[in-house]
């Protein structure tokens, strides 16, 4: 069984947790027993998503690389699923840190402007360079919400501040427009954390969560996460 080193800082449970998941799956074994090689907040990403290790495994030899200028096909009229731990970019420098780790701002806005715009060329890295060059990063917190409000427009979408009540989040999305949700702790985030609403399926939520894709290949009643929605914009095309 593959064990952290004993002076390595990490907190116990989280310690406990990722060595318990190196018996599983023998990728993290090298990771856990060379801690050091990877940012302390490539450890918290796989302690809160076991998603990510694929990317946290390929951290060292792709440390900085953006791999794409395209996010590739989109269907016209719909959200597409990005993550912002894809290899293609999740890798890039986004504040004090890398998209992988704080990009789900960008990352959702990206979503927003592919299903509006049908534009391929937009990544969430354009939107986090674009966010980095106006100040909408704020170190040790993440992505603005001036940057959903305000960022969209440099790409041809345009943001309306809305309420975070079920009534009004049912009444835009049946009316066809995506809604980007500010998350407190809850199901979504252990802090703070970005998602798009795309939908309406049964009476429940369609989401895009930037973090993961088995958060968003579920259908979700409102009441699971409706307290802890901070705001919430819904998006036009400019």
């Amino acid at each position: 069984m593959a064990h952290f080193p004993k002076a390595y800082k990490l907190e116990d449970k989280a310690k406990v947790k990722l060595e318990l998941y190196a018996m599983l799956d023998q990728r993290l074994a090298p990771i856990i027993e060379q801690p050091q090689t990877y940012p302390a907040i490539l450890f918290q990403m796989l302690y809160v998503n076991f998603e990510t290790l694929g990317f946290v495994a390929n951290y060292p030899q792709q440390k900085d690389k953006v791999i794409s200028d395209t996010i590739g096909q989109v269907t016209k009229g719909e959200i597409p699923l990005l993550l912002q731990w894809d290899k293609r970019w999740g890798y890039g420098q986004y504040g004090d840190a890398f998209l992988g780790a704080t990009g789900c701002g960008p990352t959702a806005l990206t979503m927003v402007i592919a299903g509006l715009t049908s534009r391929t060329d937009i990544t969430p890295y354009t939107v986090a360079q674009y966010a980095q060059k106006h100040n909408y990063y704020v170190n040790g917190i993440g992505s603005s919400w001036d940057l959903i409000s305000e960022g969209g427009s440099a790409f041809g979408v345009k943001a309306h501040v809305m309420g975070t009540d079920k009534g009004s989040i049912y009444l835009r999305l049946k009316q066809g427009y995506p809604i980007i949700c500010s998350m407190g702790k809850g199901v979504f985030t252990t802090n703070g954390h970005y998602i798009v609403l795309s939908g309406i399926e049964k009476g429940k939520i369609k989401v895009k969560d930037p973090n993961s894709i088995i958060r968003s290949n579920v259908l979700w009643d409102f009441e699971t996460f409706d307290d802890q929605i901070e705001a919430c914009w819904y998006f036009s095309k400019k």
